[in-house]
């Protein structure tokens, strides 16, 4: 199932009518702020993968992660609201992710670490950088199989969807498959950081 049947709701982004309230949503990680801001950069994230000539079905996954990479900055300081539309951040760290995965697509091995810090590199210091990674880890290691296996192989192991399948790395046993499980397994880590983010505010 793509994003888009998420957006089922055309009054979605009514709770957030101002740029304040949208960026207010985030920070407190709620699933309509969520959904809302990615409602306003889906059309920019497909007109992406169109011009990096990437796989149509690749915007679900660049959405995701760039979602996960735009909370996790929220979190970590590094997004400071300006009155700027949150949308137009998430679209910008959507393009660099969907320029990472052009290389992706030749074999180079990029990690998700490596995109988070891509996004807006030179701010993180590094003991952030190290809680980044740590925190990817984390979330893979509680994602459970086959989630974790199937987003460690593309994102930090590097291989290509045409790789897993022809080396049986995984049961699917089409490149569709495996980007379908993909997108699904994209969305369960978004909502295991929404989960750390509640369960470290308690």
């Amino acid at each position: 199932m793509g994003i888009t049947a998420w957006f089922s709701s055309p009054n979605l982004c009514k709770l957030y009518d101002t740029n304040e309230r949208l960026f207010e949503g985030l920070r407190r990680l709620d699933n309509s702020a969520i959904l809302c801001v990615q409602t306003k950069a889906i059309n920019s994230v497909r007109k992406f993968v169109g011009q990096y000539r990437l796989p149509a079905e690749l915007a679900d996954d660049i959405l995701n992660q760039s979602t996960l990479i735009f909370l996790q900055k929220i979190e970590d300081g590094s997004y400071q609201f300006q009155n700027h539309a949150p949308s137009t951040y998430l679209i910008e760290v959507a393009r660099r992710v969907a320029l990472m995965a052009t290389r992706t697509q030749k074999n180079t091995t990029e990690t998700l670490e490596n995109q988070h810090h891509l996004a807006d590199s030179g701010i993180e210091t590094d003991s952030k950088r190290i809680e980044a990674t740590e925190l990817v880890r984390l979330l893979l290691g509680h994602l459970g199989q086959p989630c974790e296996q199937i987003i460690r192989l593309q994102h930090i192991d590097g291989y290509s969807d045409e790789e897993v399948v022809q080396q049986k790395l995984t049961k699917y046993s089409t490149t569709d498959s495996l980007k379908m499980k993909r997108s699904d397994c994209m969305k369960k880590l978004i909502q295991l950081a929404q989960q750390w983010k509640t369960s470290n505010n308690t």
